[in-house]
């Protein structure tokens, strides 16, 4: 037990954060395994082994239930006596509020605490633990939380994923006062340009006229009193040769945040905490380096070598979608089209947006729309030959493996292309954030089917193991050595 708050960054949104109260562990994605349908990656990689992350573990907390911060693989090696710490959802009962508790419980987590939002929890020898809802004005996202964590006179900010604005800080700020380091994310990524079907000039020129946009950065500079920013949760990578591009088209970097909070006005007097995987940062000592530094203006060269260092892995997650059957696929796509259809969540509809998922087949294909509407819901539609907002082309195994339970449905524009047809207007982005949250019914993850009534040819509910390829040397990288 560490008698002074120490803060160890896993990989993405996990820390391994030790006090008077003991350890506790937020949202572990500790493994080297891809989420988003197994297309994405974390760089920089995971160097620290599981038996060190959860060593003398006391408390695990997850945010939300999307699979980058709530990993079935991952989560699979916690002991089930670990104290289990969740949001309540009080805005938002139902089945979706539940998916996480349920997730667990059949996995044989047993000491599960349900917190409030605002509500305090003392964690022992007086450190409390604050849980923090996501903001109201962000309604579609209400599943995120984050937390405060005190001890002694120190306050620690874990925002993950949260999505905030002035009226939640203005509550943070009244509450809590001064925070001595928030973690926030540095930046999410985007499917536009590289999940999008255009010649590669075309989604170069795209890139350079993309904007970020910082406002989850801003409302954490502008409206809180902070002493430190520590940017996390957005270590992406893409490994696969099929979605290199992605590297380059689809994120941001830490360099970027660290520009942004350079040049904010209100950016100057705020301490930026870079930390990579294995880094440990103290009140009273600040930060100690335990990995080597990226160059992030050469940041493809060293993905290029995790990329290396993987590679049997990823050929081993390829064929296994890839063996996927194509017997009878547009007749079994029928059939998995009609228990969607028969078990849609049929509420938050507030669009009015129409999209073609097109199979492509053997140079042929076969297709159906999704049509949604505030008047007649969502519906899944055949032989439609009306025009639509976008078209999504999907490779005939990886919608194969979609219809085999492999992979989910609503990840699907992260492992096909899209094609926009009309100017964009916020009602489709509206639309793929209903999509990927309740077109599974309550589920992210493809290793946990919750409601398997969608995929009644499986065996199993909870996979832990599913599409997961272990190899010798998992944490020894290559370029971890270097100085």
């Amino acid at each position: 037990m560490s008698e002074s708050l120490k803060v160890t960054f896993v990989s993405h949104a996990c820390l391994r954060i030790e006090g008077k109260f003991g350890s506790l562990v937020c949202d572990p994605w500790i493994l080297n395994e891809p989420v988003y349908n197994f297309t994405t990656w974390k760089f920089p990689a995971a160097v620290m082994p599981p038996e060190e992350v959860y060593r003398q573990l006391d408390y695990v907390y997850f945010s939300h239930p999307h699979e980058d911060h709530f990993h079935i693989p991952s989560i699979d090696l916690i002991p089930r006596d670990t104290c289990i710490l969740l949001a309540e959802y009080t805005c938002k009962p139902g089945l979706r509020a539940q998916t996480m508790e349920r997730t667990l419980r059949e996995m044989g987590f047993y000491n599960i605490k349900k917190i409030k939002p605002w509500q305090s929890l003392d964690l022992g020898e007086g450190s409390v633990f604050t849980l923090l809802p996501a903001c109201e004005t962000k309604w579609w996202d209400w599943e995120n939380s984050g937390f405060v964590l005190e001890q002694d006179n120190y306050k620690l900010l874990n925002m993950n994923d949260c999505p905030s604005d002035k009226a939640l800080y203005e509550q943070v700020d009244k509450q809590f006062g001064q925070i001595d380091i928030a973690f926030i994310q540095y930046a999410g990524v985007s499917m536009f340009p590289g999940c999008y079907r255009m010649p590669i000039e075309e989604m170069k020129a795209a890139v350079k006229e993309r904007r970020t946009s910082w406002i989850q950065q801003r409302n954490v500079l502008e409206y809180l009193d902070i002493k430190r920013i520590a940017p996390f949760a957005g270590d992406f990578a893409w490994l696969s040769d099929r979605m290199w591009h992605c590297n380059w088209s689809n994120r941001a970097t830490p360099l970027e945040f660290k520009e942004y909070v350079e040049t904010h006005e209100r950016g100057g007097g705020v301490e930026l905490v870079l930390m990579y995987p294995s880094d440990e940062w103290t009140p009273e000592s600040g930060i100690t380096k335990n990995h080597p530094p990226i160059d992030w203006s050469h940041y493809l060269d060293h993905i290029k070598e995790v990329k290396a260092h993987y590679q049997s892995k990823i050929s081993q997650l390829e064929q296994w979608i890839d063996s996927s059957s194509l017997d009878d696929l547009e007749q079994r796509t029928r059939t998995h089209i009609a228990y969607l259809q028969q078990w849609i969540y049929q509420e938050d509809i507030v669009f009015d947006v129409r999209v073609r998922f097109v199979v492509e087949w053997n140079q042929k294909h076969f297709n159906f729309v999704i049509d949604s509407s505030v008047e007649e819901g969502v519906r899944f539609l055949w032989d439609d030959s009306d025009e639509v907002d976008q078209t999504l082309y999907i490779n005939e195994f990886i919608w194969a493996a979609v219809v085999e339970g492999k992979m989910l449905m609503n990840n699907l524009q992260w492992a096909a292309e899209n094609n926009q047809h009309v100017p964009f207007r916020l009602e489709i982005a509206h639309f793929w954030f209903w999509f990927e949250t309740h077109i599974d019914l309550n589920n992210r993850n493809s290793q946990a089917l919750v409601d398997s009534v969608l995929h009644p040819q499986l065996s199993k509910r909870l996979r832990p193991e599913h599409g997961v390829f272990t190899q010798p040397n998992e944490w020894q990288l290559p370029w971890l050595n270097r100085h």
